[in-house]
């Protein structure tokens, strides 16, 4: 018998021992909670209906409870993939990788996720210079876990991260260069998904190549009224993509080199000459310097499933040709079906042409007008479909809408693409034992025989057939029985019955799970025998990530409940806070909300702004006093606006830091003299913007700094029998002394300590 699951496990006892722990709370007038008392002989009468309630609760089966999630508008994960950087070496020329190329780690299959080109280049030099000093950095990036700074601990402008290859790249070579920064640790965050759109960079970087520019277009008149080529110099790189958005995320910086390299010596790697590229920083501002863990040129994301169905789609061009260039591993070595649409959204497989331009047709292959070549080429690591004959008006009025699809099989599973067969009758179900299917990653097609041709229809997968009417080509899988559901006519439609195999696998992929999340350089083995042939090599430098299994209902009923109580609107100041310390692509150590305030009133709260929210934030960095970048306060910004109130305006200011320097002179017994240090320290724990790594608080936005704190911190300490004298002196701006001696910040005002000034008194010598 299987267990129910216990949505509650509070018992009769417990449940009366919160209620009565209550009473003074909210009824602080209650005195009385002996048992003879009719108030708690009505606890215990709610608390047993309360358990009973909990026993009916507990035995909602399964379905029921996928049913109240989906009401929620969620239901349970499926198992992710996880996720490594791979890089290639061993090649002796440039190569063009494809997606979707194998790769094996252990007993996990990984596949490429985009198209990458390769080229032999390797790292041979990694110099940072600064304005006072220069370092050579190439052993550090072979070690793990050992990391430096991109651009020095200061990272200012003008600052200079050289690396250097071991040959020259030609023009119009392009170089995928892999980026792994140090992670930080002890603040919130979360990873933007489209860095681009939603980040705004915190500094400004320029990527720059020694080399010579093109004789065409720099040739200069001299005296004989000949051309004259200008000689080397560092020139502008071409940039394709860049993941790491100015170094401030790890990712892949893909560069395409404009113009011929040339060698030239770059201190402190003086032995001899070299090619290579520079990165300056032009505007500085970086929260946090940029850390570099390891870089790693012709690297590209791997991901863990095993594609073995996949398919493209075009629109179509209104002509009577048209063609389909595909980068993909299956399309380039697997078996491919061309498809091609007509009005009402069915597919008719095409026939391919031999060499003579006359259409090869197979027996059982339909007599249609329309035919395609191909033209593979795997060196290139791409396949070219080219569709000729089309007629003229389904040309015509399929342009601009899906006209064909290429589906690439591998050869595994070419012949046993065709699952089974329909019946047309009501709720068919057909098992399915051959392929391990999983939800959401497959997609299917049945055909219909007509006039000895077959036509196919897309069918989608749903999770029941809940929202499915009559008309809707719907099936659901469960994965869980290996079988297919289909409609009754009512909740979704019947597929019409068919006397040969006729529903196909159209995109397939298996994988996920804990198991993907492998070690670093255990993705070793390339699957293709094409690529590893060729002396192609593979490692992953760092491990892979986001591997899980799939969500239990249990973990799917918990998330729910955090996902319910976490704020998604800006109403509350609380509610700011939450969202702000959750901006997607950058750390936050610190927030402050200020409602009904603009920067400039001069008692507030007493004064106000009506409709004025100004949120006040720290960067987490490494300095005792850090600074929010303007890219940073704007990427925060448009985070807020989209979940501020629509009659709120936002405002996203720094911190005003203002300095504390303590004048202190303390009575103490005789032996603790010299503990100078002990008292500073202490001042200097009290008197800081960040949370300390002990848990100790940073200093409270705003807060008057009173002597009183800081007699009650020295009083504390031991051998302090009193206090002398005691002043306080501050620098910064907008702060005030008050005629007690005391400093008054402004409302987003922090303090942190500057050089105490304490005299420790023996009481001897009094």
């Amino acid at each position: 018998m299987l267990p129910s699951p216990n949505l509650d496990d509070r018992k009769f006892e417990q449940i009366v021992q919160e209620a009565r722990r209550a009473i003074p709370k909210w009824m602080p007038d209650w005195t009385d909670e002996n048992a003879h008392d009719p108030g708690i002989t009505l606890i215990e009468m709610f608390a047993w209906l309360t358990e009973m309630q909990q026993f009916y609760m507990n035995r909602v089966p399964l379905r029921i409870q996928l049913k109240f999630l989906k009401l929620l508008g969620t239901k349970p994960k499926l198992p992710s993939r996880a996720r490594a950087a791979v890089s290639f070496s061993g090649l002796d020329r440039s190569l063009m990788l494809p997606e979707g190329t194998k790769l094996d780690g252990i007993d996990q299959r990984f596949e490429t996720v985009e198209r990458i080109v390769l080229h032999p280049a390797k790292l041979d030099r990694i110099i940072v210079r600064t304005d006072r000093e220069a370092n050579d950095y190439t052993s550090t990036n072979d070690n793990v876990g050992v990391s430096f700074f991109a651009f020095g601990a200061d990272a200012r402008a003008g600052n200079r991260f050289y690396m250097a290859f071991d040959r020259e790249l030609a023009a119009g070579d392009e170089l995928t260069i892999s980026v792994t920064l140090a992670e930080e640790e002890g603040t919130t965050f979360v990873p933007a998904r489209h860095p681009q759109q939603e980040v705004v960079p915190s500094a400004a970087v320029s990527w720059k190549f020694y080399g010579t520019e093109n004789q065409a277009d720099l040739a200069v008149s001299d005296a004989s009224g000949l051309g004259a080529v200008r000689p080397s110099a560092w020139l502008p790189l071409d940039i394709v993509r860049d993941e790491t958005l100015q170094l401030m995320y790890s990712g892949t910086i893909t560069i395409r080199i404009p113009h011929p390299m040339r060698q030239v010596m770059v201190h402190p790697a003086n032995d001899r000459g070299r090619c290579w590229i520079c990165c300056t920083i032009e505007e500085d501002g970086y929260e946090s310097p940029p850390r570099i863990e390891h870089i790693a040129l012709n690297t590209v994301q791997a991901v863990q499933q095993d594609t073995h169905v996949v398919l493209y789609d075009t629109k179509g061009n209104g002509k009577a040709e048209q063609s389909i260039r595909l980068s993909s591993h299956l399309g380039v070595h697997g078996s491919l079906r061309v498809q091609l649409a007509n009005e009402r959204g069915q597919w008719t497989d095409l026939p391919r042409s031999g060499s003579d331009s006359a259409f090869d047709y197979a027996d059982d292959m339909p007599r249609v007008t329309a035919g395609y070549r191909l033209i593979r080429q795997p060196e290139a690591g791409e396949i070219t479909v080219i569709v000729e004959g089309i007629a003229a008006e389904t040309a015509a009025s399929m342009a601009g809408k899906p006209l064909l699809r290429v589906i690439a099989y591998s050869d595994e599973l070419n012949d046993k693409r065709l699952i089974g067969m329909t019946n047309g009758l009501p709720g068919q179900k057909v098992a399915v034992y051959d392929h391990p299917l999983q939800n959401g990653r497959f997609r299917l097609q049945i055909g219909q025989l007509r006039d000895d041709q077959w036509q196919w229809e897309d069918w989608i997968e749903v999770d029941d057939f809940d929202a499915s009417d009559a008309s809707d080509r719907h099936y659901v899988w469960d994965e869980a029985a290996q079988e297919l559901r289909f409609g009754d006519n009512e909740r979704g439609l019947v597929p019409t019955a068919s006397e040969k195999p006729n529903i196909c696998i159209v995109a397939c992929a298996y994988g996920g799970g804990s198991r993907g999340n492998v070690k670093p350089h255990y993705i070793d083995r390339i699957a293709d025998d094409f690529y590893a042939d060729r002396g192609l090599q593979v490692t992953n430098h760092q491990y892979a990530r986001g591997g899980t299994e799939r969500e239990t209902i249990e973990a799917c009923i918990d998330r729910v409940r955090g996902e319910l109580a976490r704020p998604f609107r800006a109403v509350t100041a609380e509610d700011t806070e939450f969202i702000v310390r959750r901006t997607p692509g950058v750390r936050v150590a610190r927030v402050k909300a200020l409602p009904l305030y603009t920067k400039g009133l001069a008692d507030y709260p007493r004064e106000q702004s009506p409709g004025q929210l100004t949120v006040v934030v720290v960067p987490a960095s490494p300095v005792l006093t850090p600074k929010p970048s303007a890219g940073f306060l704007q990427t925060v910004k448009r985070h807020l606006d989209d979940r501020r109130l629509i009659t709120t305006e936002t405002h996203v200011i720094p911190p005003a830091y203002i300095r504390i320097t303590v004048h202190a002179v303390i009575v103490v017994e005789p032996h603790f003299v010299d503990e100078h240090g002990k008292v500073a320290a202490a001042l200097n724990k009290l008197l800081k913007p960040l949370d300390g790594k002990d848990g100790s608080p940073g200093w409270t936005f705003g807060r008057t700094v009173h002597k009183s704190d800081l007699y009650s911190i020295m009083n504390a300490m031991d051998g302090v029998c009193y206090i002398q004298e005691l002043w306080l002196d501050a620098d910064g701006k907008q702060w005030n002394r008050t005629p007690s001696g005391d400093i008054a910040l402004p409302p987003y005002g922090l303090v942190y300590s500057g050089e105490h000034e304490i005299e420790l008194i023996s009481r001897l010598n009094v």
